[in-house]
């Protein structure tokens, strides 16, 4: 079960490098040409961190928002860092029961530790059995 106790909580730092191929992918799967530059939800997909004890992809969660600010742009072949952090988690009592909602922040920094870019996500649990 997620609760309060697990606000705080960060996951180990993840280093990438933004390769060119991943990014030409992408931007093809969402239906924009590639154009040497980064599309504006590609940071969206750096889903590597995972926090230690807390199970964020539970059977039924399912993301809710997700709001992505850039501090500078990034570059095709830049080495980032970034790591995940359970900001809040609140519950909401819904027609189908109380479900749980998980704040996260992640952000990204390049190798001289300048703030690239902070992702702010919210993920939604459903209700357990039995619990309207």
């Amino acid at each position: 079960m997620i609760g309060k106790e697990i606000i705080g909580r960060e996951s180990e730092p993840v280093a990438v490098k933004i390769q060119s191929e991943q990014v030409r992918r992408f931007a093809e799967a969402a239906g924009i040409p590639f154009s040497e530059q980064i599309p504006p939800t590609y940071v969206g997909t750096l889903r590597q961190a995972a926090i230690e004890g807390v199970d964020l992809l539970a059977a039924g969660t399912i993301h809710g928002e997700e709001k992505i600010t850039y501090h500078r742009q990034i570059k095709l072949g830049e080495s980032i860092t970034y790591k995940m952090r359970v900001k809040d988690v609140y519950e909401r009592t819904g027609k189908s029961g109380k479900m749980t909602f998980v704040i996260l922040e992640t952000v990204g920094f390049d190798l001289t530790g300048e703030l690239v870019f902070t992702i702010n996500s919210v993920l939604i649990s459903p209700p357990k059995e039995g619990t309207q």
